[in-house]
């Protein structure tokens, strides 16, 4: 027997001397988790007891962690808004700033009812626009069928699955004509000679096609953008990014060169340049 105060402050220590931080606040959670029970209120008392079985369990996962595995990996879901998705080795997990795409669709009361979203992974961005806008409609893509499968178990799980339909293809490849009101994608866009210097919970464990951007981190862009430039529009179209701190400026500039006007940008929770998003003019031929 042992008092979980007892081992929450041994792998305190041990999660500071690795350099991971929040080190107690991850500890509390993944103990929650393989107890299923409310730690906080639980430790009011600081009498809780864990027999040699949990004490082995909880053990096991923070050790995982300690190897810098993310705390989301082990449990394989992630919180997404206010909604929980599955994730696996073949998909990004996705980051609290890209729950910002949404707020943005939101607060510039755009209102879309046809939405195109290139690159979905998990389908975090899709389901999320689905419950935030029960009438519309969603096309999501992705290049790995793995991830496609996934995003259609997150889209039944979160009861929208009758709202998406999931395609597997290349970016823009088997698009033609478009009649969406908004297209979105949070492509990778780190830096080849960069992703080795990443932390190991993000290049040993995200799938390197969803990090690399290539040489200069824009090579996607530049495909999405040069693809829609060669594309019909049957009405005016919005296009959100998702970039790098440093790309906005980059990303502008391609955007405009395909005649996507009235560009702005919109900063994340740091604070930095996190998002673009322009207008796709009607097509006149």
């Amino acid at each position: 027997m042992m008092l979980i105060t007892s081992l929450i402050n041994l792998y305190v220590k041990k999660f500071n001397a690795v350099g991971i931080n929040n080190s107690l606040e991850e500890i509390r959670l993944m103990i929650q988790e393989v107890l299923k029970i409310d730690l906080a209120t639980q430790l009011i008392e600081k009498e809780l007891i864990i027999n040699e079985r949990q004490k082995n369990l909880i053990k096991a996962y923070l050790d995982r962690r300690l190897k810098r595995e993310p705390f989301d990996r082990i449990l394989n879901k992630k919180t997404f808004r206010d909604f929980e998705l599955d994730i696996n080795h073949n998909t990004f997990s996705p980051r609290k700033e890209t729950e910002l795409l949404i707020d943005i669709i939101i607060d510039k009361k755009l209102n879309p009812k046809h939405i195109l979203e290139l690159g979905t992974g998990s389908g975090a961005i899709s389901i999320a626009l689905m419950k935030s806008f029960p009438e519309a409609k969603c096309i999501a893509t992705d290049i790995n069928k793995n991830s496609l499968d996934l995003a259609k178990q997150n889209a039944k799980k979160n009861h929208v699955l009758n709202q998406i339909n999931f395609i597997c293809c290349n970016w823009l490849d088997i698009f033609v004509n478009f009649d969406f009101d908004i297209i979105l994608a949070n492509p990778p866009y780190i830096k080849t000679e960069v992703i080795k210097k990443l932390e190991p919970e993000v290049r040993n464990y995200d799938p390197i096609i969803s990090l690399d951007g290539g040489k200069n981190g824009i090579d996607c862009y530049k495909k999405i953008i040069l693809g829609l430039d060669k594309k019909q529009f049957s009405k005016n179209s919005k296009i959100l990014f998702e970039i790098g701190y440093d790309q906005a400026q980059k990303v502008e500039e391609l955007m405009k060169e395909a005649n996507i006007m009235q560009t702005s940008v919109f900063k994340d929770y740091s604070n930095q340049p996190r998002f673009v998003i322009g207008t796709i003019t009607k097509s006149t031929a």
